[in-house]
């Protein structure tokens, strides 16, 4: 019985832990910013990042990197089909902020991953 305890714990730690990576995120309220946060599993070779945007708005939206305050890498609107990518190294945890600057309703899916 321990032995399976002890399993039990193994997979549910293991469970929780994954994905830290790799995120997704569905935008249906347009009222407030949303972020992700990407962390890299240590000791693991990364080189990309990647960004992909599906979806419509009715107006401009916004993609940033890292903070409030950073320029946007990406301004969208109507039906929207896009995929961002950039050099990534290991560098910390990168954080991708959906801003709904003009835009009112629409549904917007978001998906990341290092």
């Amino acid at each position: 019985m321990k032995k399976i305890n002890s399993l039990t714990w193994f997979f549910l730690i293991l469970l929780s832990s994954c994905n830290k990576d790799e995120k997704s995120l569905f935008i249906e309220d347009f009222t407030v910013s949303k972020e992700i946060v990407l962390e890299p599993y240590k000791n693991y070779p990364y080189s990309m990042m990647n960004v992909w945007i599906k979806g419509y708005s009715n107006d401009t939206i916004l993609i940033k990197l890292h903070s409030q305050d950073s320029e946007p890498i990406l301004r969208l609107s109507g039906d929207i089909d896009e995929r961002w990518y950039t050099d990534y190294y290991d560098e910390g945890n990168r954080i991708i902020i959906f801003e709904p600057y003009k835009a009112t309703n629409g549904k917007i899916e978001i998906k990341t991953k290092l």
